[in-house]
């Protein structure tokens, strides 16, 4: 039962994962409400955020400020559903969705000047092929944001005890984003870490 849910957190599908899903968008609001404003966006920019879910931080940066978004994610839920939450940013050209898996989708290199990510990284078996390709594409001086709950919190969950998630300490993400050469590493911990840095 408790793989059943733990695959769901990271693949929602079904009437399960609709649940899974509006359960997680309430927890990750506050997250959106606390790392979008400190992405620093600008006119102009291009972003990307991987694993969009039910595309709350999508609408919120369409709605806030004057730049192009856009958003991958495996879900095929999560992109019908995305997709229908952020319909007018699509149409105006602000937003565009990718249904697809990040590690293995063609993407353009040096187009994005902020990438970022929130409670995804459980799911990467091995960081060095997220990280390598993240870096590949952000510009120049571009930047890299990381949301995640940290490996001792997630231990005390019991839907994470079958190996769905990869419960990483700071110390091997920080290592991680410097061997594949990311610059100005810095995070804050506050019940989970924010973790930024810069090609």
């Amino acid at each position: 039962m408790y793989r059943l849910i733990g695959n769901q957190y990271r693949k929602p599908s079904g009437l399960l994962g609709r649940i899974i899903a509006k359960k997680m968008t309430r927890g990750n609001i506050p997250v959106y409400d606390k790392i979008i404003p400190g992405l620093g966006i600008k006119q102009n920019d291009r972003i990307l955020e991987i694993g969009y879910g039910l595309g709350v931080g999508i609408d919120k940066i369409g709605s806030g400020y004057d730049c192009f978004v856009s958003g991958i994610d495996f879900s095929d839920l999560m992109y019908k559903l995305a997709s229908k939450k952020n319909k007018k940013h699509i149409k105006n050209g602000k937003a565009e969705l990718y249904h697809g898996d990040f590690l293995t989708a063609e993407m353009i290199p040096d187009q994005y000047d902020i990438i970022f990510c929130t409670n995804v990284i459980y799911f990467w078996i091995n960081l060095d092929e997220p990280f390598s390709k993240i870096k590949t594409l952000l510009k120049d001086g571009g930047l890299f944001c990381i949301f995640m709950a940290s490996g001792d919190y997630l231990k005390k969950k019991k839907f994470t005890k079958d190996g769905i998630f990869c419960k990483y300490s700071i110390g091997q993400v920080v290592d991680a984003l410097k061997f594949a050469g990311f610059r100005d590493i810095n995070y804050e911990f506050r019940k989970a870490y924010i973790i930024k840095c810069r090609k």
